[in-house]
């Protein structure tokens, strides 16, 4: 994945994303701040999310041979309600598979949108599991949610559109999940602005990065 895989999947997916805005955050909320501080409504995107992004330009790059028997995806959410929203655009099936653990509300909402939804598993790894084993005996696409490129290169095109808004930012604080969003957006920051400062975060709860660097592997 590079710069320039970036920029064409900015191109691709343009027609069928939002480009959404970035708001400064209000000092008088209450929060401590020693700086301006701006956010990225990715809420406001289609689907609610920035996996919309890679999902339409994984789909745009797939020939349509390759997903006629559909598309089936792992997830504990958004990358799900991303896949099932190109899916139904696409006009073929959507097989979500999430783990127990799932929002029940965004179960519902990936069966309003047409998805054949199945848990199973405690965690997301085991969605995972039977995601795969499903799309190899059904001969579906199988949208991993990282560990793809063309996703990747699609989230990545949320730094493309906050160099645009904020060319003066100098810090950029990145959620950290399968790590599909900061590799992208690290990937368009460091050959634009190199100089930028690029901050991961996780949750309390699943550190699973930190804990990575931490053993000295990843």
């Amino acid at each position: 994945m590079s710069h320039e895989d970036i920029m064409a999947a900015a191109r691709r997916i343009a027609p069928f994303i939002r480009r959404t805005p970035v708001v400064k955050l209000d000092h008088a909320t209450g929060a401590n701040l020693q700086n301006d501080v701006y956010l990225k409504l990715e809420c406001l995107q289609v689907s609610g999310s920035f996996k919309i992004r890679g999902a339409t330009n994984r789909v745009k790059t797939l020939e349509p041979s390759r997903i006629k028997n559909g598309l089936i995806a792992a997830s504990g959410g958004n990358h799900g309600l991303a896949t099932a929203y190109v899916a139904a655009r696409a006009g073929v099936p959507a097989t979500i598979y999430l783990p127990n653990n799932a929002s029940p509300l965004k179960a519902e909402k990936l069966r309003k949108w047409g998805a054949d939804v199945r848990f199973e598993g405690n965690v997301w790894d085991e969605a995972h599991e039977a995601a795969l084993a499903e799309a190899k005996a059904s001969a579906a696409f199988y949208m991993h949610p990282f560990a793809d490129a063309q996703i990747v290169s699609g989230q990545g095109t949320v730094a493309l559109e906050m160099v645009d808004q904020m060319p003066d930012a100098d810090i950029y604080i990145v959620a950290i999940g399968g790590g599909g969003l900061i590799s992208g957006m690290s990937e368009v920051l460091k050959h634009v602005k190199p100089e930028a400062r690029i901050i991961g975060v996780e949750p309390t709860g699943s550190p699973t990065l930190h804990a990575s660097l931490a053993a000295g592997r990843v």
